[in-house]
């Protein structure tokens, strides 16, 4: 669920583990368990039983005879395709070709093989039925991945399962917002579930709507509005309005920031539950809605968690079978009530709200008046909000594939994508997971044709992404000490496509050559325009008038990559095609995690040809083949220093005058920053020398060491001040917005509590987070040093 800022009462369902399910995923997970303690780079999938002495002998004296023959004719082969450019979308025979001539090199291979209609197919099969974690659809998804993948003869694929927290509605009882009288009356519920609005939408495995890990309970009263639910928006009604929120139910339009964030902003001022509806303004600027066009209907809604990231039972370590768990009630003392629902729904209650009305920026789409509140014009009529939501631990599962590297087994390249979804998921996230096996059949095709990668490539569908990043958190929390030491990167692909039109990227600043280069080596998908090249079309489409294609550093917790760049420190990318912001000014693809993201949806609104599809398959097989293969990696740590120097004058620009007036040490920390500065440029330099004058494996692997750990520089074991969980100290997601980052989160989320909560105690904290940031920025110049001593 990448972040751009961006049902049904079932008899047949149940909630608690079937045996049917238990089937399925016991045939899964048989003999599989054993993966936890295997390294990735495990000798084990080499091994074939029954294999002896003798047997490996005669293999060599064969293998010694075709030699000689093998070489000649690849030699005379190689001559007549040395120059070989590459292949250009144009029509079906670049998109079809299922056995690429084995002539081909490796990045003209993955282009000319990866087939459209296979991910087509593979999506078709998805979104066949819900596919949440810890149900039936989520464990049948598994199964069908781990034999798919299996199937297309990579070295080894894995299940991995953790036992974790879940949280899921009440099916015989969901959740409601009604409106009542004082009498008890009802005047007005909301709906139960997503009506079907065409055959695609209509199943009943569907759940009704609810936020994962929201609070059970009532919250009862008067209703208030409080626009977004940002800490701004907190401030204006308390401060501005001197409104008491103590045990009022708030009403909120989703956006801007994570929707938990909003949860948190009204525990913090004492309210007793929120509800949480998709505005028009925001995700409907179309006069039809689904299933005329891809605008949300009123009956829609975004599902979503607001809980934290991972298993709140095993906080900082991996939910294994020995691991030691906390008490739910221990966690559950910060929650309250929150429900999504639609804007149909909600226009029904707004319309009903007394007070004031509501300033200029906090009016949506709504045909209405919008007002403050509290309470109603009306004042027999009341707001209730109830929520059935249950919580158990239920098992969910990893999908873990890959292919060791001939040279450098042991340096990982991760490709990722969660193959869980809210509903039907298909752009978020299945259009991504199809997208992965499709690139997984091209690399099994160039194994079994003898292209193999130098470092290891490993492929990773992780579970419950939707409910907090849960699969991807307890893995990374598992092998942390491995990816610590050997991870090169992380490659995020949440979803493949949510519009055909633009590119859009978040990385680390490492990564930004990288990606640039993988997109001039990858055809432009729309053929109808004179931009050849990927890079060229998301140059020209770009609204940032730069010099380059804009990227954005702030990759924050919308997705999977969080837990790799923020606890482990591998370099990551989160990467989709998108929409024309400058056309629509709307907070994400406007069906966001509904019961209407649906395969319809997909072929006839999003990529009807799926040649976006394709070219995001393309470019995430040329970028993870290009840093699997590169002698030298191409990472670039004067990106870094450049951007460290730019937050840093942007901070004091912001905060100059009262760090001065408080003697905040800022000389220091823009001290270490020019330090660094010079070190990345030094360094730069010696590796253009070496590189001239030639260089040994030894050499590379020692240059390739300390790019790969310079990102681990950043990485405080202390974590941010109140969050360990978050240890980057660059770059992290904002205490306000899970969904953002700031530079130097440490030092802007403090400085944020002075202003915004007049914190003054907290001066001590600032001070020490330009101390932390200061030695860390140090440390990562003495990283690029020979010695660093």
């Amino acid at each position: 669920m990448p972040a751009p800022y961006r049902l049904r009462n079932n008899d047949s369902y149940t909630y608690q583990r079937l045996n049917t399910e238990d089937t399925e995923r016991d045939a899964i997970l048989d003999g599989q368990r054993t993966f936890s303690n295997m390294t990735i780079d495990s000798e084990d999938v080499y091994k074939k039983p029954g294999w002896g002495r003798w047997q490996y002998i005669v293999v060599l004296v064969c293998s010694l005879l075709f030699l000689g023959v093998g070489v000649g004719i690849g030699y005379g082969i190689g001559r007549n395709h040395s120059e070989q450019t590459v292949p250009q979308a144009s029509g079906n025979a670049a998109e079809t070709a299922t056995d690429p001539p084995r002539s081909l090199k490796p990045v003209d291979a993955i282009l000319t093989n990866i087939n459209k209609d296979n991910i087509k197919q593979s999506l078709r099969k998805y979104t066949s039925r819900p596919r949440m974690s810890g149900t039936p659809g989520g464990y049948d998804l598994v199964k069908i991945l781990h034999d798919t993948w299996k199937s297309y003869g990579i070295d080894d694929v894995k299940v991995t399962p953790y036992d974790v927290l879940m949280s899921y509605p009440n099916k015989t009882n969901p959740n409601r917002v009604q409106l009542m009288t004082s009498s008890g009356d009802l005047v007005f519920q909301s709906a139960l579930f997503e009506p079907a609005l065409d055959d695609f939408s209509n199943n009943s495995e569907i759940i009704s709507p609810f936020n994962a890990f929201a609070g059970a309970g009532i919250s009862e009263g008067e209703l208030v509005y409080v626009n977004y639910g940002r800490i701004e928006d907190f401030l204006y009604l308390t401060q501005n309005k001197s409104m008491d929120l103590t045990n009022k139910t708030l009403i909120a339009r989703y956006g801007k920031i994570f929707r938990g964030d909003k949860v948190k902003n009204a525990h913090r001022f004492n309210s007793s539950g929120i509800i949480m509806y998709t505005d028009p303004s925001d995700f409907n600027r179309g006069n039809s809605t689904y299933p005329d066009s891809w605008w949300m209907p009123p009956s829609g809604l975004q599902r979503g968690t607001v809980g934290p990231d991972g298993d709140q039972l095993t906080p900082l370590y991996p939910a294994t079978d020995y691991a030691y768990r906390k008490k739910q009630s221990d966690i559950e003392s910060l929650k309250i009530p929150a429900q999504p629902i639609g804007y149909g729904d909600a226009e029904h209650i707004l319309r009903e709200m007394g007070g004031e009305e509501a300033p200029l920026d906090w009016r949506g789409g709504l045909p209405i008046t919008y007002r403050l509140g509290p309470g109603f014009r009306n004042s027999t009529l009341k707001i209730r909000l109830e929520v059935n939501n249950f919580e158990e631990k239920r098992i969910v599962e990893n999908v873990i594939g890959y292919i060791k590297g001939k040279s450098e087994p042991d340096r990982y390249i991760l490709l990722g994508n969660h193959h869980d979804a809210w509903v039907f998921g298909a752009i978020d996230p299945l259009s991504g997971t199809a997208v992965l096996t499709e690139l997984i059949r091209v690399f099994g095709e160039m194994l079994k044709s003898g292209v193999r990668p130098d470092r290891s490539i490993v492929f990773c569908a992780w579970g419950a992404e939707e409910h907090g990043l849960i699969g991807s958190t307890e893995w990374v929390e598992e092998h942390m000490k491995v990816l610590y030491e050997r991870a090169v990167a992380y490659l995020n692909v949440d979803y493949a496509v949510d519009y055909s039109y633009v590119l859009f990227a978040g990385t680390s600043p490492l990564l930004q050559d990288s990606l640039y280069q993988a997109t001039k080596q990858v055809p432009n998908p729309d053929t109808n325009s004179p931009d050849k090249t990927l890079y060229d079309a998301w140059k020209s489409r770009d609204n940032s008038n730069e010099a380059e294609p804009s990227v954005y550093y702030s990759l924050g917790s919308g997705s999977d990559m969080a837990t790799f760049y923020q606890r482990a420190g591998v370099p990551s990318i989160d990467m989709w095609f998108t929409y024309d912001e400058s056309k629509w000014d709307i907070l994400s693809y406007p069906v966001y995690h509904s019961a209407y993201e649906t395969m319809y949806l997909y072929e006839r609104f999003i990529d009807p040809d799926f040649s976006y599809t394709a070219t995001m398959a393309k470019l995430w097989g040329v970028l993870a083949w290009n840093i699997a293969n590169e002698p030298v990696l191409k990472y670039d740590v004067r990106r870094y220093a450049k951007a460290i120097n730019t937050f840093i004058e942007s901070l004091k620009k912001e905060f100059g005058e009262k760090w001065s007036q408080q003697n905040v040490n800022i000389v220091a920390l823009e001290s270490a920053a020019q330090n660094l500065t010079s070190e990345a440029d030094t360094f730069h330099k010696n590796l253009e020398h070496k590189n001239s004058h030639g260089t040994s494996t030894l050499e590379k692997r020692m240059i390739n060491d300390k790019l790969i750990q310079f990102e681990r520089a950043f990485i405080d074991c202390e974590g941010l001040p109140g969050r360990p969980m978050y240890k980057h100290v660059m770059f992290a997601p904002s205490m306000y917005d899970s969904y953002s980052d700031n530079s130097f989160p440490g030092i802007v989320d403090t400085m944020n509590e002075i202003e915004k909560e007049n914190a003054i105690e907290k001066w001590d904290i600032l001070k020490q987070q330009v101390s932390v940031a200061t030695f860390t920025i140090q440390s990562a110049a003495n990283t690029l040093t020979d010695i660093g001593l």
